[in-house]
């Protein structure tokens, strides 16, 4: 009998996937030496292998390291005698062919396939935000309309959701392949517990002691608070997708968002609104319910896929304009390329006064259809107080982003924060 086994974790997403993933990567050596082997070459190779599997790329952006990246995972895993851990959550949304093919190849070992889940009331906002953070702008209330209705298919955001978060849809796709000895799931604990119980539990299913692995340092993925994903969302808007997907991967989703926005002290979590509450409650205890009836291993408790009614104990409001404003001002600053900082005096290299105000020629990157001075500092249009200069603020942002960062006029960038601040002291933002 064979000794090679392959555990295949498939998802769900959001649901401490990326803390096993850099645990299990941080750690591959200590784990090698247990007889367990993490594949690949950098840390995405797992997640090229989805795109393989799949055959499509990633937000439109086709990606050259794709091509091939499931078979060097597969001849790994064959490569090795012992257990070989596959993990990215995109392999849930595979389709049943697709499934029949990546278990077919993996045939030479004995297949675990490993679901992670975690309640629905934390996977809604977790969701949402990270769409938001891959460029979209519905608004969440919006999304949750739509989720929860009848119509949900005929939105893209209602497919990829209940493609990914009807766990017990992910369990059968996957079960009906394997005998249910070789389906488990792993509940993720509730809110407040201990992160490393998360992989106590995912490393039983391996067979490893847990205590070989090094925890990652901080914490990835970070969310956001309810004012910094709602001016996100705007920026998004904004751009509309007017810029390419590595462009935005760069500048937005990993360096704004993910290293200044998720940063900045917590302007509240956004939970699911106490309107929504019954329905959530409702669909999870059915998700329970069938979950049961797979069969499948559970390691966890399947209680803490329910959702209790009472929900939290104070709704965060929405944000206000001054809280919208701070955090786009930081935005602003972190697109401002560090290279080409000078001093506020220095004006830049072959200025006069005269093209310092009116501009360099290089200003064109960013006048297109910026708003002026008047415009930054406007009364409120249309009764609407967001319209007003903390709205302009993803317009102002969403060209910074979108110009090529080589050619960003920092002393124009510098004149706007200037007077947007001087606005705010002033108190000439008059719809703050």
């Amino acid at each position: 009998m064979s000794t090679q086994k392959v555990i295949f974790h498939v998802g769900t997403p959001k649901s401490g996937t990326t803390y096993l993933q850099d645990l299990l990567w941080h750690s591959r050596e200590a784990l090698a030496e247990a007889g367990v082997r993490y594949p690949g070459e950098v840390p995405e190779a797992h997640f090229h292998a989805t795109r393989d599997l799949a055959q499509n790329d990633f937000n439109g952006w086709p990606d050259p390291a794709v091509q091939g990246a499931w078979s060097r995972l597969v001849e790994a895993a064959r490569a090795h005698e012992g257990t070989t851990v596959i993990s990215h959550e995109l392999f849930g949304d595979l389709p049943p062919e697709a499934i029949a093919r990546a278990l077919g190849d993996l045939d030479f070992a004995e297949v675990h396939v490993v679901v992670t889940a975690r309640d629905l009331a934390r996977q809604l906002p977790a969701v949402w935000q990270e769409d938001v953070k891959n460029r979209h702008f519905v608004p969440f209330d919006e999304f949750l309309r739509v989720v929860r209705s009848d119509a949900w298919s005929e939105a893209w955001y209602g497919r990829a959701l209940w493609l990914r978060q009807d766990v017990p849809a992910v369990v059968r796709r996957w079960a009906a392949e394997l005998p249910p000895a070789q389906v488990h799931l792993v509940t993720v604990p509730p809110r407040g517990a201990d992160p490393a119980t998360l992989w106590e539990r995912f490393a039983a299913v391996v067979g490893v002691d847990p205590g070989l692995a090094t925890p990652p340092d901080g914490r990835r993925n970070k969310s956001l608070g309810r004012a910094e994903a709602e001016l996100l969302r705007r920026l998004n808007e904004r751009l509309d997708y007017g810029i390419d997907w590595p462009t935005y991967a760069s500048r937005i989703t990993h360096h704004v968002a993910a290293s200044v926005l998720a940063e900045r002290p917590s302007s509240g979590s956004l939970t699911v609104p106490a309107g929504d509450r019954p329905w959530v409650v409702a669909r999870a205890a059915a998700m329970v319910a069938e979950l049961r009836a797979t069969g499948c291993q559970v390691v966890g408790d399947l209680a803490e896929l329910e959702v209790t009614s009472e929900g939290p104990a104070r709704e965060v409001p929405e944000p206000s304009a001054e809280e919208l404003l701070d955090a786009a001002l930081d935005a602003l600053v972190a697109l401002i390329p560090t290279h080409a900082a000078r001093a506020p005096e220095e004006a830049p290299e072959g200025a006069t006064e005269e093209t310092t105000e009116a501009g360099t020629p290089e200003d064109a990157v960013l006048d297109g259809d910026l708003p002026g001075q008047d415009a930054l500092v406007p009364t409120p249009r249309d009764g609407d107080p967001l319209l007003a200069a903390p709205a302009e603020l993803p317009g102002v942002a969403a060209h910074v982003a979108a110009a090529p960062a080589r050619r960003l006029p920092v002393h124009r960038v510098d004149r706007w924060l200037r007077r947007l601040s001087v606005a705010r002291r002033t108190g000439s933002l008059t719809s703050v």
